[in-house]
């Protein structure tokens, strides 16, 4: 029985050579006819990363002219608020830290760890994904790259609530997601 199982086995063997044996002309036409499924899917996903780059430009268009890419709305003048409380917010906490380095020593010093912004009230930002372009803004735009914003949940007896802690920038590292909103806006805006 194992004889004639090896005898099928090299007839199939040959059977199956002499489907794939064709002239060089066949050759290149069978080229044509080729279905590569690896090369279908690696089209799909360019194109799904070249649209996710352009919502993301989009998106950030809003942070970088608000009135000019959305108009005189409430939209854009809600964005120009949070732009506005972001560069308040900086200020402040900078200028705590700025007063610990000069006036301040190991036993006396103002311990800032959290900001209150309105910015943080908003649902956008806390659970929208949207405070990347936030961050880039305040990077890219204000040119601000000492102190990175990061969004902080803090939950209390009464509640839940969301605050802005800066992070020395070389401290902060960015989720894998905002790494990549980061490199296509520097691609596209600032490189």
């Amino acid at each position: 029985m194992a004889e004639k199982t090896k005898k099928s086995a090299a007839e199939a063997f040959s059977e199956f050579s002499k489907i794939f044996k064709r002239s060089p002309q066949s050759r290149d036409n069978s080229k044509q006819n080729l279905f590569y499924p690896d090369e279908l899917l690696q089209k799909k996903i360019n194109a799904r990363e070249e649209d996710y780059k352009v919502t993301v430009i989009s998106a950030y268009k809003k942070y970088l002219n608000p009135y000019k890419t959305l108009g005189k709305t409430q939209a854009a003048q809600s964005i120009e608020n949070d732009e506005k409380n972001l560069l308040k917010a900086y200020a402040l906490f900078k200028a705590v830290h700025d007063a610990n380095a000069e006036i301040g020593d190991l036993n006396t010093f103002a311990d800032v760890k959290y900001i209150h912004s309105p910015l943080t009230q908003r649902d956008c930002y806390t659970i929208g994904g949207e405070f990347i372009y936030l961050q880039c803004w305040l990077i890219y735009s204000q040119n601000i790259r000492d102190f990175v914003p990061n969004l902080v949940e803090i939950q209390e007896k009464l509640g839940t609530f969301y605050a802005l802690e800066f992070v020395p920038a070389k401290n902060y590292s960015f989720n894998f997601q905002d790494k990549e909103v980061l490199g296509i806006i520097q691609g596209a805006y600032h490189s």
